[in-house]
């Protein structure tokens, strides 16, 4: 990856703007809706993102400022790609009945694999959710920080951890994709993963995450599994759903109530979930 140059001020998209495009309505616009219930909508591309965000800045000019962007470029230039091959399987699975289950090996391209871990870990890292466990894991020792000083810690820790986790991810785990045709997902400004503030290895890794409004990607990495199937495409009835979603909301601080659906049950699991790790926004279609 090349260096970016610092550019003070400049805004960082923690949701990259080749994958919030796919949230756009029939006019190409996204719908947010904070804590209050207040509603704006606007162009995909304005939402979800954060001034000096990913940027290295002390009090003094230093050969030490700097800036981690170019860490994600790659990977927000592989969500297109990565959306379409997702989409690709959605195509083959959409006559597949609810509790039935796909299995996707030898034909899946080896590289996607790891180009879907990278970028599902780049949003991990870039999300609030994740920035404000960082912030919290210092404050909790040195009290609270000014916003600046904590922008500066939060970037500085990814620049520590981002590459180290991306090469654990490889070939970590297995995949399960969500299909809907029916029905929405949500995304916010956070969803539900176990890679938290003091994480340095993926082994144990969960994640589960909307990438578009009819496409959601689970993330496991058990302590053991086995090899094959790598990658699993699910449609399951109203009753396994449930179960999955009381089990979510019980070990969640704050569950909330969201409206979701795809083979409507499992939608309900993903927008729990995003709702219940999301602190101040939701985007939908």
């Amino acid at each position: 990856m090349s260096k970016r140059k610092l550019i003070k001020g400049e805004k960082h998209h923690w949701w990259p703007k080749g994958l919030s495009k796919n949230w756009g309505d029939e006019r190409g616009l996204v719908h947010r809706i904070d804590w209050s219930g207040k509603e704006v909508t606007s162009k995909p591309k304005e939402f979800g993102q954060i001034s000096d965000g990913h940027n290295i800045l002390f009090d003094v000019d230093t050969p030490w400022n700097s800036t981690i962007e170019h860490f994600f470029d790659e990977p927000d230039k592989k969500f297109p790609k990565i959306v379409r091959w997702l989409e690709s399987i959605k195509r083959d699975c959409k006559d597949i009945n609810a509790s039935e289950i796909s299995l996707s090996t030898d034909q899946i391209e080896d590289n996607n694999f790891d180009v879907t871990r990278e970028c599902l870990i780049s949003l991990i890292v870039r999300s609030p959710k994740y920035r404000n466990a960082q912030a919290a894991f210092v404050e909790h020792y040195r009290g609270e920080l000014d916003k600046k000083e904590r922008k500066l810690l939060i970037a500085a820790n990814i620049n520590q951890k981002y590459n180290m986790l991306v090469q654990h991810s490889k070939g970590a785990g297995k995949l399960g994709l969500l299909f809907s045709n029916d029905y929405e997902f949500i995304f916010g400004d956070g969803f539900y993963t176990n890679v938290g503030a003091s994480t340095q290895s993926l082994f144990g890794v969960k994640a589960l995450i909307p990438l578009t409004p009819n496409i959601a990607v689970i993330w496991s990495s058990p302590m053991t599994y086995s090899t094959y199937p790598r990658l699993m495409s699910m449609q399951v009835d109203r009753e396994i759903v449930e179960l999955v979603n009381y089990s979510v909301m019980t070990y969640s601080t704050y569950p909330r109530l969201m409206s979701m659906q795809v083979d409507r049950e499992i939608v309900e699991l993903v927008n729990y979930s995003v709702q219940v790790y999301s602190k101040e926004y939701l985007f939908y279609k």
